[in-house]
Parts: structure tokens; C-alpha cells; sequence
């Protein structure tokens, strides 16, 4: 089966939060995926609240140092997102191939990823992705749009991997 992935902000943002968070969805894959940009916009803005609280308080005024570095990595991190969601959305197509050898995207016809389905740990179905998370963290996860759902269920059951989805 081969997928052409269509581009979206909600998508690559679902990408961004899976792989910023591979360790934890190994451990859970259940947990819900969040707007990255959203995350490190509230993380921001609570910062730059707690520090100027601190200049209130005499003796939290120490504290306040603390914040200062987190409130600029978090700021950077913020805008570095924005940017990268900016350049994936630029980008020209991928396509993501799926056979009885695992899982291949290839971007541009320039590089491609691949995952033998012995690398697959699971299959997670989010609300914009399909995901694929490899058991090993030397190798990166694969995504593909949800939209695919019906044919990558299909897909799973017919080869009898069905044990890998998470839903």
C-alpha cells in the first residue's frame, strides 16, 4: 500500500509532540497528544507570570533567577517550533509504503526512512496520525495521516500484525 501524505498544521504539530516525546509513549502509548506550540506557549506565559510575581515578594526574590533561564528556553524552544512547523508545511510531498518488509516514507524522492515490521513495537492511532514506533531508539518513527486508517487496520489484520495497534 502507498500513502501520499497530505500536509497539515494539525498533523505536523501531532509528529513534533510524539517524537519530542518518544520515551514516553514507549513506556504509555496511550497518552494524549497535545499542540506542541500550545505546551510551550502556556509553559511561557506561567514563567514570565512567576517571575514577575517573585519581584512582589521580598524573599522569592532569589527564586526569581531561577526562572530567567527557563523562560528563555522556553521561549526559544516556542519559536524554534514555529519555525520548523513553517518549513515541514513548505516541504514537497512524502510518501509512506507499506508491504511485507515493514514501512518506508520517502520525502522528495531524496531520502527515505525504513522500518522492518521486527523493529515495530507498535502502531498508535491518533486523532491526525498513524504512527509507527520502532522497539529500538536507534531508529526514528515513521507517521502517516489517519485518514489512512481503514486500509492500515485492513492491512494489520491481513498479515496478522493486528497485535501491534494501539487505538
Amino acid at each position: 500500500m502507498i500513502f501520499k501524505i497530505k500536509k497539515s498544521a494539525k498533523y505536523y504539530e501531532e509528529c513534533m509532540y510524539i517524537e519530542s516525546n518518544y520515551y514516553v509513549f514507549k513506556k504509555k502509548p496511550k497518552t494524549k497528544v497535545h499542540s506542541l506550540l500550545n505546551v510551550y506557549f502556556f509553559a511561557f506565559w506561567l514563567i514570565l507570570g512567576m517571575m514577575i510575581g517573585c519581584f512582589f515578594v521580598p524573599f522569592l526574590r532569589i527564586i526569581s533567577i531561577v526562572f530567567w533561564p527557563l523562560f528563555l528556553v522556553y521561549g526559544y524552544l516556542f519559536f524554534e517550533t514555529r519555525y520548523k512547523l513553517k518549513e515541514y508545511l513548505k516541504g514537497t510531498e512524502t510518501i509512506v509504503k507499506i508491504d511485507d518488509m515493514g514501512i518506508e516514507s520517502t520525502k522528495d524522492n531524496a531520502y527515505s526512512l525504513k522500518l522492518s515490521w521486527d523493529a515495530v513495537e507498535k502502531v498508535i492511532i491518533n486523532k491526525n496520525t498513524i504512527c509507527f514506533l520502532p522497539n529500538n531508539f536507534a531508529y526514528m518513527a515513521i507517521f502517516c495521516n489517519s485518514e489512512y486508517k481503514d486500509e492500515v487496520l485492513k492491512w494489520l489484520k491481513k498479515t496478522k500484525k493486528i497485535d501491534l495497534l494501539i487505538d
